[in-house]
């Protein structure tokens, strides 16, 4: 068996090397395909948690609930203090759909969020009529999104 000269020896180190290079950043993809996932299930979680969350201080606040109900059903109930507290909670609970929507328009969830954006249509098409949008839409600054809100209030 002859010896292999030093060419030869970088030749084979060059594809021993290839092949460590390959074999890396299949790992790094596997890596970055389960990071995706676990991000996605993050987002999932946080958007039921803040839902959540507001749901369970609208129960566990009477005058707030009070202030919503009548809300739904006339604005003209509600003195200028109530008005301006059921708006902080329309925009906290439309904050909420917008943290989501760059969520999703930054490819962070997955392709199924439609339901997401379903449900809060729904709340938005439900709670907010379109004067109490005009006045606090300023708060929201992205125009694609504000065009969303929109949309469920034609709807």
């Amino acid at each position: 068996m002859r010896k292999l000269s030093l060419s030869e020896w970088a030749s084979a180190a060059e594809i021993v090397g290839a092949f460590a290079v390959v074999v890396s950043l299949v790992f790094v993809i596997a890596s970055v395909d389960r990071n995706t996932a676990a991000i996605t299930a993050q987002v999932g979680d946080a958007s039921y948690e803040a839902i959540r969350e507001l749901n369970l201080n609208l129960l566990n606040n009477p005058e707030l609930f009070d202030i919503t109900v009548r809300a739904a059903a006339s604005l003209d109930d509600l003195d200028n203090t109530e008005l301006e507290k059921y708006k902080l909670w329309l925009h906290i609970n439309l904050d909420i759909w917008e943290r989501f929507y760059d969520w999703d328009r930054s490819g962070v969830i997955d392709e199924n969020s439609g339901g997401w954006h379903d449900y809060f249509s729904a709340w938005t098409a439900r709670y907010v009529t379109k004067e109490l949008w005009d006045d606090i839409k300023w708060k929201f600054t992205d125009p694609e999104f504000s065009t969303q809100v929109e949309l469920a209030l034609s709807r």
